[in-house]
């Protein structure tokens, strides 16, 4: 069978069958074929190009945040220019935001947050926003802030409190869990619709 029989058999497997949509882009299970793999990284950079839209309704819908920046860069972290991914406001407090939607990322291996894999994530996040002082020496437009919070595709619930402790977090959000509270939401609708027909703009006018 070639590659196209076999995608078109999944297709209509799919299309029969209710899907999670973590099962469209995790990796890390056992038993995919290379079409599998292949199908969840392309789908998981999909939703990596529109994840950040999508935690903008969810902040100012469903968490009680005010969005002050998005894709901030001009904050400054012990004097020098740090980009974070968002600032928000609740309740007069200033919240700094850093946000991955790795559900793909190193074959899978990153996508839950536990206390066995923190380290790892250090180093490959590279950012200082998990330095222990970053919060009392950042800066956003001359301003202190009050904490930081951390959105991550999965977490082990269990750990949870215990990861907050360890990286000094005031937050720490399920995308994953987001991303399903989304579900029916006109304004969050409204941007995977316009992402789509984006999307189909351009597959049509490849196979034109």
């Amino acid at each position: 069978m070639s590659r196209f029989e076999k995608l078109f058999c999944r297709s209509l497997l799919l299309s029969n069958d209710v899907v999670m949509f973590e099962e469209l882009v995790e990796l890390g299970e056992k038993g995919l074929s290379e079409d599998d793999i292949d199908a969840r990284n392309f789908r998981a950079k999909l939703l990596g190009l529109m994840y950040e839209d999508l935690l903008c309704v969810w902040f100012s819908r469903f968490g009680g945040y005010k969005v002050v920046g998005m894709d901030v860069r001009s904050g400054l972290y012990d004097g020098k220019r740090v980009a974070v991914d968002f600032i928000l406001e609740k309740d007069g407090r200033l919240y700094v935001v850093e946000a991955k939607c790795w559900p793909a990322y190193l074959e899978g291996r990153l996508k839950k947050l536990t206390l066995r894999n923190i380290d790892r994530v250090r180093r490959e996040f590279r950012t200082h926003f998990l330095n222990e002082d970053f919060v009392s020496k950042y800066r956003f437009e001359g301003r202190s802030v009050d904490g930081k919070i951390l959105v991550w595709w999965d977490v082990e619930e269990s750990e949870a409190e215990r990861i907050r402790d360890e990286l000094k977090l005031d937050g720490l959000i399920l995308l994953k869990r987001v991303l399903n509270e989304l579900k029916g939401n006109a304004y969050a609708e409204r941007i995977i619709r316009e992402y789509k027909e984006w999307a189909d703009q351009l597959f049509n006018a490849l196979l034109k």
